[in-house]
């Protein structure tokens, strides 16, 4: 099969590591906390939407360096690749937030040693270019914790699966929690095909 993974969120804990930094910043500006908690993290705040642009685009590229692996990740990809997949890994991230997001992402990927056969850059902020590549690549399976990204997927015939988030609940998309379960969902399809 071929595996389409998206990176921040799947791969690496992003949402985490954002909400961390977001809620230091804040104790710097308003130390109000938590205002919105139904929001997502860029809108939870009482920031004006200049703070939290200026803050986002100062920092996003330093944050995303930062992340670490979510746990299983590394170890189920190796499994996935070991039974014979081919793994994909395809990101958002060439959306203009980065100095250099093909360097940035292959020395993070690296040094966590995330295998991948292929690394396919998209814009983030347009939600068919992963849904595009997809088609083109011939992915069976994607993963990615986007609703609109996953939506888009499954409207053009992708078996598409989302990664668990506080942000993304209200979907009725198939969903996924972990690696191990990413693992074993990915293993039954293949025995379904056979």
């Amino acid at each position: 099969m071929r595996i389409g993974i998206d990176i921040d969120n799947v791969i690496s804990n992003f949402n985490d590591v954002l909400l961390n930094e977001y809620l230091k910043q804040d104790k710097k500006i308003r130390n109000n906390g938590i205002i919105h908690p139904e929001a997502y993290i860029r809108k939870m705040f009482d920031w004006t939407n200049d703070e939290e642009a200026l803050f986002y685009h100062n920092n996003i590229e330093r944050i995303a360096k930062s992340l670490n692996v979510i746990d299983g990740a590394k170890e189920y990809i190796d499994k996935l690749k070991k039974d014979g997949n081919m793994i994909c890994i395809i990101t958002g991230r060439d959306n203009g937030e980065y100095s250099d997001p093909i360097k940035m992402t292959k020395e993070w990927l690296t040094s966590f040693g995330i295998y991948y056969d292929e690394l396919i850059f998209t814009n983030a902020y347009n939600k068919h270019s992963k849904a595009d590549i997809c088609v083109k690549k011939q992915i069976d399976i994607m993963i990615d914790d986007s609703i609109s990204i996953c939506t888009n997927c499954i409207e053009r015939g992708i078996k598409t699966f989302l990664m668990d988030t506080k942000y993304n609940r209200r979907a009725n998309i198939p969903r996924v929690y972990n690696w191990k379960e990413i693992y074993e969902v990915i293993t039954n399809e293949e025995k379904s095909d056979s």
